[in-house]
């Protein structure tokens, strides 16, 4: 923070850094209840109930639907084997075994109930359907928000999407015994309501954070969706795993009522300016306003020169590396569990604590490289555009090489698939520090608007990944999950090679303010 501590408090002491950090914790809050249904549907459906039913076993020809029960006794409550099993699958199942364990180790009774232990009877396909109904709700707000946002501002967007989103998913447990399709319904509307938090987060930058810092600030804030993403899957297990309010309900339970809490806390720390914040150091505020010019107060006023934006391809290369980085990001976020429970077959229990790793790599790999960007930046060692595409690079190609590598890996080299998760995950995280800094490069004064439009549109991979997934994985092997991690790394690798060649750092013309003919404000850069 080069010349910062002469003209305002250090950034330990200073209101854009405490921002950041409760911008950071409400971010991890959405992403909490965005992602819990990832790890609560490995232990609320009744995966042996599915496959029985796939099958079509004589066991259950004249049952439409059974209670978790009456499946768990038809699975392991015989001490005989399953006959009249169908062609293709093989009849020497007995109890405590998975028909598709393949790594020549008996599973525990143990284990098999704390995979097999769900109450619901939802087949993979709609498995996929239920997990991409939050971004089909998501993405319909995404080019309404910034005029929301510009109406409203962002404190009271933020505040009225968190809230509503807590109070439908503390409702999710009880759709979920209702219908699987009451359930996509509801994920959609919170998804809607998820489209006024992001965005609303985002949009406060516009005004509070200096352009030498902006990698750090936006970096921090969004850091707690990984943090969530990483706590999410441990936590989440381990609330199946206790049983309390009935297991898997409690994730909800948890995660809306910490999304109400928020909520407040946002609502008495946030304000939209630096100018209105009762409590802002003087010499801080003068230094943010300064850094920022009087331009970013105009933004109101300022007509978007939309034609311009959709046709700019700096633009259009942020949208194709977020898209493919999306695709990514919403794969793992959405099948990661199932992925390890399916391959590597590891139990709730496992599954929590592993998953948990990539994403801790991922936490701090944004962080290190939010500071090592503005620091190639501050100290001209690159300039912004050759940064942004050296950490877009790094955060989509390398992955996507670690993906293929992955593919090749099963259960019995499950520790080895760990690692490269990890490192696949990790490392994607510098992207962060790319694309999704690279809007205030381009367009300072439009940063919340282009990125609502391009969120949008990036959001169409979180709908059709969990049910391409689904559709491809209908046998849970690895050679389909192969597939799925080619398919992934193609995508990454087609975003990096459009972003090399479109991707730019500084200010473009259309997001150049102009006052008067004779006078022309070039924002930051």
């Amino acid at each position: 923070m080069s010349g910062t501590d002469e003209v305002a408090p250090p950034w330990y002491r200073s209101t854009r850094y405490f921002m950041a950090f409760i911008s950071s914790f409400g971010m991890a809050n959405t992403f909490l209840q965005r992602g819990d249904l990832s790890m609560a549907i490995v232990c609320m459906v009744n995966h042996t109930a599915v496959d029985i039913l796939k099958h079509g076993h004589s066991m259950i020809d004249n049952v439409s639907l059974f209670s978790n029960d009456t499946a768990r006794y038809m699975y392991i409550g015989s001490n005989t084997s399953i006959s009249n099993t169908p062609s293709g699958v093989t009849n020497n199942v007995t109890a405590g075994e998975s028909p598709y364990h393949s790594c020549g180790t008996q599973t525990s009774e143990e284990n098999t109930r704390e995979k097999e232990d769900g109450e619901l009877v939802w087949d993979k396909e709609t498995q996929g359907l239920v997990l991409g109904g939050l971004y089909w709700g998501y993405m319909g707000l995404q080019i309404f928000c910034s005029i929301i946002i510009q109406r409203w501002g962002s404190k009271k967007v933020v505040a009225t999407g968190m809230f509503f989103m807590s109070v439908l998913t503390l409702l999710t447990p009880v759709t979920a015994r209702w219908s699987p399709w009451a359930v996509l319904v509801l994920r959609a509307v919170i998804g809607v309501f998820n489209g006024f938090t992001i965005p609303g987060i985002f949009a406060v930058w516009g005004k509070w954070a200096p352009p030498t810092e902006r990698s750090r600030l936006i970096c921090i804030t969004y850091s707690g969706n990984i943090s969530a993403t990483a706590l999410v899957f441990p936590l989440s297990a381990f609330l199946c795993k206790l049983k309390f309010a009935g297991g898997w309900p409690s994730l909800f339970y948890l995660y809306g009522v910490l999304g109400l809490c928020w909520t407040f806390i946002w609502l008495y720390c946030m304000y939209d300016e630096p100018a209105h914040h009762p409590r802002i150091h003087p010499k801080e505020k003068q230094y943010i306003e300064a850094a920022l010019g009087r331009s970013t107060l105009k933004s109101v006023s300022v007509p978007t020169p939309w034609l311009k934006i959709c046709t700019s391809l700096p633009f259009l290369g942020i949208v194709c590396a977020q898209v493919t980085y999306n695709w990514s990001i919403f794969l793992m976020m959405s099948n990661l569990p199932i992925y390890m429970k399916e391959v590597l077959q590891f139990d709730i229990k496992s599954n929590g604590a592993y998953s948990f790793i990539p994403y801790l790599a991922m936490f701090l790999v944004i962080l290190l490289g939010s500071f090592c960007a503005d620091a190639l930046i501050e100290k001209q060692l690159l300039s912004v555009t050759y940064t942004r595409k050296l950490m877009t690079v790094i955060g989509h190609l390398v992955p996507g090489i670690l993906l293929i590598i992955l593919s090749y890996l099963d259960c019995t080299q499950s520790h080895a698939a760990v690692a490269i998760l990890t490192l696949a995950i990790g490392l994607g995280g510098l992207a962060f520090c790319g694309i999704l800094i690279n809007f205030y490069d381009i367009a300072p004064i439009f940063a919340t608007k282009i990125m609502t439009v391009s969120n949008a549109i990036s959001m169409i991979p979180g709908i059709l990944a969990p049910y391409v997934v689904a559709e491809i994985t209908t046998d849970k092997t690895r050679e389909q999950w192969q597939i799925v991690f080619f398919l992934t790394a193609g995508l990454l690798g087609l975003g990096t090679v459009v972003y090399l060649i479109f991707g730019q750092g500084h200010v473009q013309k259309w997001a150049v303010i102009r006052d008067t003919p004779e006078e022309e404000i070039a924002l930051p850069s």
